[in-house]
């Protein structure tokens, strides 16, 4: 879907050209192992997307995403070596090939190099990308910690997965110069957008269809919390509607906001695709 789209190969091209500046050492070769790793590209698409709709050319605020690719990139290889990750994107994992101490290195520089990309924007973006990436260290504390509400769970995925979400909506229209009820309407968007795609990777994994994925130690999620009170049918349909009212959630905060509507468009394709994948799962179960 992602790779018809120019975006999707600037920020490509953009991730390649600075694996090409990594250090020459054994770090270089882990760094760009996590980087050159398969993915979809969603924060930086959503970012540069996001600017756009309120004028922005993609070129003045790729760095941004770039940013936001390099933190989130970063936040997986420290996930696995929290979960002693052994396969990631279908690969073995940076902690698996490369080892705890190269791996915690190589998530360090990853947010140093993110730092300095972000640092040539405005005062607010880059407190938008600061508080993000506080609230994504904070969820992962929450995801270590034992889970038996659903709230509970709902708070941690917040802080881990949709606030680098939310963020990428937010700071692109903070690039583009769009007002604050337009920044808070996309920052909405990218909330419910994150809160869909997490709930729907946890169910993935809880009906065994995550592939691509696998660790040593497993996370309490909605799926399983359901699961203890419910049968698996039941399980499967409240999860679903779960990611449908994020899903619908999202796609209302974009028809309120102003913005070019046809980038919103595509934005709400991407909510679509989640829910999609939904559909495809409640049908296969």
């Amino acid at each position: 879907m992602f790779e018809v789209w120019d975006e999707y190969h600037l920020i490509n091209g953009e991730l390649e050209r600075l694996t090409e500046s990594l250090p020459g050492s054994g770090l270089g070769e882990v760094i760009k192992y996590v980087l050159t790793s398969p993915g979809k590209r969603v924060r930086p698409l959503i970012l540069v997307l996001s600017s756009e709709a309120f004028g922005c050319n993609a070129v003045e605020s790729v760095d941004a995403a770039l940013a936001m690719e390099l933190v989130h990139a970063a936040s997986l290889v420290h996930d696995d070596i929290l979960d002693c990750g052994t396969q990631r994107r279908g690969a073995a994992s940076a902690f698996q090939k490369y080892g705890m101490e190269a791996a915690l290195l190589c998530g360090d520089y990853l947010i140093s190099r993110s730092i300095g990309l972000m640092s040539g924007y405005s005062q607010p973006v880059i407190e938008a990308f600061s508080q993000a990436c506080m609230e994504m260290s904070e969820g992962e504390m929450l995801d270590l910690a034992s889970r038996n509400r659903p709230e509970d769970y709902y708070l941690c995925i917040c802080k881990k997965t949709a606030s680098l979400i939310s963020a990428s909506s937010k700071i692109g229209c903070l690039i583009a110069g769009a007002d604050d009820e337009d920044v808070a309407l996309f920052e909405s968007y990218g909330m419910h957008l994150g809160l869909a795609y997490q709930v729907a990777d946890d169910l993935n994994e809880f009906l065994g269809m995550e592939k691509g994925k696998s660790s040593e130690k497993t996370s309490i999620t909605l799926p399983v919390i359901y699961s203890r009170g419910h049968s698996k049918e039941t399980t499967l349909s409240l999860c679903a509607e779960v990611i449908r009212d994020h899903c619908r959630a999202a796609k209302m905060a974009l028809a309120e906001a102003g913005g070019d509507e046809k980038i919103k468009a595509r934005l709400g394709s991407i909510v679509d695709k989640w829910g999609e994948e939904c559909k495809s799962l409640k049908n296969r179960c």
